[in-house]
């Protein structure tokens, strides 16, 4: 099981060495890092949302999943700097807002 996981991951990410097209590039970078947070591989979902920022820094889904990412490692403080970025980016974005709110309301 755990050996068709890392083939999963390791096929994605080869996938998505291929693209040329950066919008789509990003769009599968943040797919990913979203199928390594659901797996509880968060170090891998922060390389990921991380490597998705270097090719789009204005793109303000990256910088909400980075907060996800932060908040369910218990790092409230990276959590709000990321939430804030995103509503930088993006002053309508509510779920990070409701975020936000929640980290500076504890």
């Amino acid at each position: 099981m755990v050996q068709d996981e890392k083939k999963d991951f390791k096929n994605l990410e080869a996938k998505i060495a291929r693209i040329k097209d950066r919008k789509q590039k990003v769009e599968k970078l943040i797919e990913l890092g979203k199928f390594y947070f659901l797996n509880e591989k968060y170090d891998e979902a922060i390389e990921k949302f991380k490597e998705a920022s270097k090719i789009d820094e204005k793109n303000a889904e990256i910088y909400y999943n980075l907060g996800i990412v932060y908040e369910s490692k218990n790092l409230p403080d990276e959590a709000s700097r990321m939430y804030t970025k995103a509503l930088e980016l993006n002053p309508g974005h509510q779920l990070a807002s409701k975020h936000l709110e929640k980290i500076v309301g504890k």
